[in-house]
C-alpha cells in the first residue's frame, strides 16, 4: 500500500513537473514568436532605410550637378537661349538625364533634343521662377508620353530671374536604382506622394497591375484591404514610419517611410511567406520539442541530465578548441567576439585573413610543414594581439581577427606590423630546406558599425573585401565601408548594363589606323571597343574594361569585337576594297580555357575570311604568367594563319628571354618608351629593344606616336610601323572605310598628321 501511494506520489509530482515544464515552454514560445514579429519589423525597417538613403543621395546629387550648371549659366550679359542649349547638350552626353533645357519667362523651352515645348504652366517652372529650386512630381513627357519626373533651378541675369534651367529625370532610372535584388529577389519598392499617387511604380511581376495609387490599387487587389489602406492612410497624413499586412494574391508586409523629399513615401513590400518562414519553422522546431522533451521528461530525465552534461564537456573540447593551432576553434571565437564587442566601447575591426597560394606548401613540403606554418602565423596574431582582443583559425589557412582601435590610422599601423613580423624570420618555419620561401597574406577589414549585427554577417562583409584584392601581388588589405559598398553597387549596375548593351548591340567596333613608317601606308589596324548607350552617350573603355576583366565578362566581348571584325573585313574585300590585317585584343582569360581556338576558328571560316587578315593581341601580362601554355596556344593559332601580337611591351615585368620563348610575330613598345624618346637613357632602351627584335626577326609597331619628331626618330630607327594620334584616332568603322578607299592612291601622300 506504501509502495502504491509512492508510487502515485512520483506520478503526480511528474505530472505536475510536466505541466509545469509545458507552461514554460509555453511562455517560453510565445515570448520567442514576439521577438521573432520584432526581428522581421527590423528588418524591413533597415531595408526600407537603406532605399531611402540610396534616394535621397541620388536626388542631392542631381540637384548638386545642376546647382554648378545653373551658376555657370547665370551672366551679367544678355543670357541667350541658344548658347545655353548648345553648352547642355555637350553637358548631357555624361549623365543620365533624359532631356535638358532652360524656360524663357513665356515658357518657351530650348532643349537639348530641339523638342518644340511649352512648358509655362508646370508648377516646377513657376516655382524657379519664382527664384526656388524645384522638383516635380511624376509627369507625361508632352514630347512621347514617359513617366518623368523634373529638376529645375533658377538662372540669373543680373541677379534677375531670367529662365529656369531643367533636367528631364526618367522615372525607370529610379526604378533601375531600386531594382537591386532584395529577400532572394521577392521584396520590391514603390515611390509615392502623401496622397497616395504613384511617383515610381516597380518592374517586380507581382505587383499590383497598372499602380496609379496605392490606396486604389490596395482595394482593387482585394476587399479585405480597406482596413489597412486606412492604417496607411493615416499613417501617411501623420508623416510616421510603420507597416500594414495587405493581401494581394498573397499576403504581404508594406512597410512605408517618409523619404525627405517632397512630401514623398517609399514603400517596400515583401510577402509574408518571405519573412515569416523562418519564424515559423524556428516555431515549429520550438512545439516540436517542446513536446519531445515532456514525453521523455518522466522517464530519461535523471539518465539525459548525466549523458548530456559529459557529453557537453567533449563537445566544448572538440568545438571549441582548433586541433592545429590548440587556440580558440572558430565556433569558441564566434561566442566570444559577441561577448567582446557588448562589452569594449573601443572601434572594431573583424578581420579576415588567409594566405596566398597557401595549398603550394601542402603539395611542395607536406602538410606536416603546412600545420606548422599555420601554428607560426597563429602565434603571429598572439604576439600582435592586445589581452582584450579574439582571433582564430576558422579553416584551412583563413584566420577571423577582432582588434578594437581609436584611430583608423593605429589600425593600419598594426595591420602593416603584422605583414612585417609574418615574413620576418621565416627560416625552418615553413621548412629547413626552404628558408627564403616568402608568405603573402591578404586581408579583408569591417569596420563594426552595429555591435549587435551577427557575427556572421560581419564575417560576410570582411570576406568581400577580402575577395576584391585577391591575387593582387601590390594590394594586403582592403576595407569594407561605405565607399566600398557604394563601388559594389556601381558595379553591379555597370555589370546589368553591360549583359544588356551586349544583347542590344550597344558595343561598337572602333579601328586605329597603323601606318608603314617607311612609305606612311596603311598597313593595318587594331581595334578597338567602344560603348554607345541607346541615348547616345559613351562610355569609355576605361570604365568598363577593368570590370569586364574582373567579372569574366570581357571572354564574350573579345568574341562579339571577332564576329564583328570577320564580318567587317569580309564585307569590305567583296565588294573590292583593298583590305589590311586588323588585330583583335585578346584577354588574358582565354588563356586559361583553349576553347576560344575552335570557337575564333569557325568564325573566320564561317565567314570565309582568310585568317591572315586578322591579328591576336596578347598583354605583356598574360604572356609573362602562363608561358608554357601559352606557347602551346600561340602554336594553334599559328597553325590555323593567324599572326600574333604582345601588345604593351614594356609596361609589366619585361623579360628578354620571354622575347626567345614566346613565338610572337610582332612586337608592339608601349607609349611610354615612345615618350622617352628624347632622353638619352631612353633612347638607348627604344634602339636596343627595336634592334634585339629585328634579330629575332620580329616586326615591331610603337604605339602613342604623336609628334612629328618622334616619328621621325622612329624612322631612323626601322621601326616597322606606327599607331598613333599623328596619323589618326581611333574611328568607327564608317571612317575606317573610307581610309580603305584611300589606299592605295591617296594614302602615301599623307603630310600632316591625322588629328
Amino acid at each position: 500500500m506504501k509502495r502504491n501511494n509512492r508510487l502515485v506520489r512520483k506520478v503526480v509530482v511528474g505530472l505536475l513537473l510536466c505541466l509545469v515544464l509545458a507552461g514554460i515552454l509555453m511562455l517560453y514560445a510565445r515570448m520567442l514568436q514576439k521577438e521573432l514579429d520584432k526581428e522581421t519589423i527590423r528588418t524591413l525597417n533597415e531595408v526600407t532605410a537603406q532605399n531611402v538613403n540610396a534616394v535621397k543621395k541620388e536626388i542631392e546629387r542631381e540637384f548638386t550637378l545642376l546647382e554648378e550648371i545653373a551658376d555657370r549659366l547665370s551672366t551679367e550679359e544678355t543670357f541667350d537661349p541658344e548658347q545655353a542649349a548648345d553648352e547642355l547638350r555637350d553637358i548631357i552626353k555624361r549623365y543620365s538625364f533624359k532631356r535638358m533645357g532652360v524656360i524663357l519667362p513665356d515658357g518657351k523651352a530650348y532643349t537639348t533634343d530641339q523638342a518644340e515645348l511649352y512648358l509655362g504652366d508646370r508648377d516646377y517652372f513657376l516655382k524657379s521662377m519664382a527664384g526656388e529650386d524645384a522638383l516635380s512630381d511624376k509627369l507625361r513627357d508632352r514630347s512621347n508620353g514617359d513617366d518623368i519626373i523634373v529638376f529645375s533651378l533658377p538662372v540669373y541675369e543680373k541677379d534677375k530671374v531670367c529662365a529656369v534651367l531643367f533636367a528631364t529625370y526618367h522615372v525607370k532610372i529610379l526604378q533601375e536604382l531600386m531594382a537591386v535584388s532584395a529577400f532572394g529577389g521577392n521584396g520590391y519598392s514603390y515611390i509615392i506622394s502623401s496622397n497616395g499617387d504613384a511617383v515610381m511604380d516597380t518592374v517586380n511581376p507581382t505587383g499590383f497591375m497598372d499602380f496609379q495609387n496605392v490606396y486604389a490599387s490596395l482595394i482593387g487587389a482585394s476587399e479585405q484591404n480597406k482596413g489597412c489602406a486606412e492604417k496607411l492612410r493615416r499613417g501617411l497624413e501623420s508623416k510616421e514610419t510603420g507597416y500594414i499586412r495587405f493581401h494581394n494574391k498573397v499576403d504581404k508586409y508594406m512597410f512605408y517611410s517618409p523619404l525627405d523629399v517632397k512630401d514623398w513615401y517609399m514603400l517596400n513590400v515583401v510577402p509574408t511567406g518571405v519573412m515569416d518562414s523562418t519564424r515559423n519553422f524556428i516555431m515549429l522546431i520550438t512545439y516540436g520539442l517542446c513536446g519531445i522533451l515532456i514525453l521523455l521528461f518522466l522517464s530519461f530525465t535523471g539518465y539525459i541530465y548525466r549523458m548530456e552534461r559529459q557529453k557537453k564537456k567533449e563537445l566544448a573540447d572538440i568545438l571549441y578548441v582548433d586541433g592545429v593551432t590548440g587556440g580558440y576553434s572558430y565556433a569558441r571565437f564566434c561566442v566570444e567576439a559577441q561577448k567582446s564587442l557588448l562589452k569594449e566601447t573601443s572601434a572594431a575591426a573583424y578581420i579576415v585573413m588567409d594566405i596566398d597560394n597557401f595549398k603550394v606548401i601542402n603539395e611542395l613540403f607536406g602538410y606536416e610543414d603546412g600545420d606548422r606554418t599555420l601554428q607560426y602565423i597563429w602565434g603571429i596574431w598572439k604576439k600582435c594581439s592586445r589581452e582584450n582582443e579574439i582571433f582564430a583559425r576558422r579553416i584551412a589557412d583563413s584566420f577571423v581577427i577582432l582588434w578594437y582601435f581609436d584611430f583608423r590610422q593605429e589600425l593600419n599601423d598594426r595591420l602593416d606590423g603584422f605583414i612585417r613580423k609574418l615574413q620576418e624570420n621565416l627560416e625552418g618555419k615553413v621548412q629547413e630546406s626552404a628558408p627564403d620561401y616568402n608568405l603573402k597574406c591578404t586581408m579583408g577589414i569591417y569596420i563594426v558599425k552595429d555591435r549587435k549585427e551577427n557575427i556572421q554577417n560581419m564575417m560576410n562583409y570582411a570576406v568581400m573585401a577580402h575577395a576584391s584584392i585577391k591575387g593582387q601581388a601590390d594590394k594586403w588589405y582592403a576595407f569594407y565601408d561605405d565607399e566600398f559598398r557604394e563601388m559594389l553597387l556601381r558595379n553591379k549596375l555597370m555589370e546589368d548594363r553591360m549583359k544588356r548593351a551586349l544583347k542590344q548591340q550597344e558595343f561598337e567596333v572602333y579601328y586605329q589606323p597603323k601606318y608603314s613608317t617607311e612609305t606612311r601606308e596603311l598597313i593595318g589596324a587594331e581595334a578597338l571597343v567602344r560603348w554607345i548607350r541607346s541615348d547616345g552617350s559613351v562610355i569609355m573603355p576605361n570604365e568598363f574594361i577593368p570590370l569586364a576583366e574582373k567579372n569574366g565578362f570581357i571572354s564574350r566581348l573579345d568574341k562579339y569585337v571577332f564576329t564583328q571584325v570577320c564580318l567587317h573585313q569580309k564585307m569590305w574585300l567583296k565588294e573590292g576594297k583593298e583590305i589590311v590585317p586588323v588585330s583583335v585584343n585578346l584577354s588574358r582569360k582565354h588563356l586559361y580555357n583553349d576553347e576560344f581556338i575552335e570557337e575564333y576558328q569557325e568564325a573566320v571560316e564561317e565567314v570565309e575570311l582568310p585568317p591572315r587578315y586578322i591579328q591576336l593581341e596578347l598583354t605583356e601580362s598574360a604572356i609573362f604568367e602562363n608561358q608554357e601554355a601559352l606557347c602551346r596556344i600561340i602554336d594553334r593559332l599559328h597553325m590555323i594563319g593567324f599572326r600574333i601580337l604582345m601588345d604593351d611591351f614594356g609596361t609589366g615585368y619585361s623579360s628578354l628571354m620571354m622575347l626567345k620563348s614566346i613565338p610572337i610575330d610582332i612586337l608592339k613598345l608601349d607609349k611610354s618608351f615612345v615618350d622617352d624618346f628624347d632622353d638619352p637613357r631612353g633612347e638607348k632602351i627604344i634602339t636596343s629593344v627595336i634592334r634585339l627584335a629585328q634579330a629575332l626577326h620580329m616586326e615591331v609597331t610603337a604605339e602613342g606616336v604623336e609628334t612629328e619628331e618622334q616619328y621621325r626618330f622612329l624612322k631612323e630607327l626601322g621601326c616597322s610601323s606606327i599607331q598613333g594620334f599623328y596619323f589618326a584616332r581611333p574611328m568607327p568603322a564608317k571612317e575606317y572605310e573610307k581610309k580603305l578607299k584611300q589606299r592605295p592612291d591617296t594614302e602615301a601622300t599623307i603630310a600632316m598628321p591625322d588629328r
